[in-house]
């Protein structure tokens, strides 16, 4: 393990601007208003007990974070009339983590009337090239090869969440750049940090998310977006204030499951978690996301078609069918060929079963129903469990 001193070396706000400015070959980040969540996020790590393992962890994450941020700036300098293209009515899924999020988006992402962000792009955001275009780019090769290294040394973790370079991604991935984000709760131990994300307003990571995908979509902006993160349900107010015209899916699952589901995907990634803090954190973030996504919903009625994790799990392509009923979409037999075809290569369990229960993680199945008491009641959720 290394020093405290050289971790606080590693996490030194001027040392990792300049790894970013090395690795993306620019210097300018844009406006300065992400500092405040850095700042808030470095000072969190370096007030904590385990700093030695978090360190090296962190500063390849920001790192990553900031060369992102370099990347999307050089785009709209080098394009600037980017950022007055539309971004026309995205269909967003959502839905607590592990509620069939990933799963839906994969299928619709096989839809060629939408366009979506691949895990490649995400990472340091550029105008998206055509798809035959994407193995031989350099960015492209770095990202396979990373994410396959990460699968090698993490038994388990492709069972418990599939990512690929090519893969549709989550919003979070890109909305990461603003500093104010939900990532880093999930990836780190900051309570620090956790507080001050709830207390801090997200919009700018929407408006800078927007712009992303101008910049992303440049070559087609009128192709309708495809997004999904399921931390939108955190941040359904500014999500629905940033994108007025946005079309939202929200997945339901019993939280019983998605809780500890979580909590086992967040204990996989990294080796400093005390297994006893995963859930009670995975607690108190997802019991508050519901009541805002409650409130935000009330706020702007008729914005979302709720969808049950049961029925998408027990018939997929009916699912799919009536969120673009509801949404007016067309669905045509080839697309709902390629999709019955992705569903037969892809069964549950391909990568393995991924196991898991509540009392592993510091909880108990009676703490998370007490947590979500009225979410659940909402939508009747008890007689979801083990569906």
């Amino acid at each position: 393990m290394i020093s405290r001193s050289k971790a606080l070396d590693l996490i030194n706000e001027d040392t990792l601007h300049e790894r970013a400015i090395a690795r993306a070959g620019s210097s300018d980040f844009g406006t300065d208003d992400y500092r405040e969540g850095l700042g808030v996020l470095l000072d969190s790590a370096s007030r904590n007990s385990r700093l030695e393992k978090i360190a090296p962890r962190m500063s390849s994450l920001v790192v990553d974070v900031l060369a992102g941020r370099l990347a999307s700036q050089a785009g709209w300098n080098a394009r600037p009339e980017t950022l007055a293209l539309p971004v026309t009515a995205p269909l967003v899924i959502t839905g607590l983590p592990r509620s069939g999020t990933t799963l839906l988006h994969f299928l619709m992402s096989l839809d060629p009337q939408f366009q979506w962000t691949p895990r490649w792009v995400g990472e340091a955001p550029l105008v998206r090239p055509a798809r035959d275009q994407w193995e031989q780019h350099p960015q492209y090769k770095a990202v396979h090869e990373r994410l396959e290294a990460l699968f090698e040394a993490n038994p388990g973790l492709r069972a418990a969440h599939e990512m690929g370079a090519g893969l549709a991604d989550e919003c979070i991935t890109v909305m990461v750049q603003s500093f104010i984000s939900n990532m880093f709760i999930s990836m780190l131990p900051l309570p620090e940090y956790r507080q001050w994300f709830f207390e801090t307003d997200e919009t700018p990571s929407y408006v800078r998310y927007k712009d992303n995908l101008r910049l992303m979509g440049a070559d087609t902006p009128n192709k309708t977006w495809l997004l999904k993160n399921p931390s939108h349900t955190i941040g359904m107010e500014p999500l629905l204030t940033t994108f007025p015209d946005a079309r939202v899916v929200v997945l339901h699952r019993h939280p019983v499951e998605t809780i500890a589901s979580g909590a086992s995907l967040t204990y996989r990634g990294a080796d400093f978690w005390e297994k006893h803090e995963v859930g009670p954190i995975r607690l108190d973030v997802y019991s508050r996301a519901v009541k805002r996504m409650a409130a935000a919903r009330e706020r702007h009625p008729s914005r979302c078609l709720d969808v049950y994790y049961r029925d998408m799990v027990r018939d997929p392509l009916g699912t799919v069918r009536r969120i673009y009923a509801h949404y007016g979409l067309d669905l045509n037999a080839a697309t709902e060929t390629a999709m019955q075809h992705w569903l037969d290569q892809n069964p549950q369990g391909k990568h393995g079963k991924h196991s898991y229960s509540s009392g592993e993680f510091g909880i108990s199945d009676s703490d998370v129903r007490a947590a979500f008491a009225e979410y659940i009641s909402e939508y009747s959720l008890d007689a979801s469990v083990g569906s």
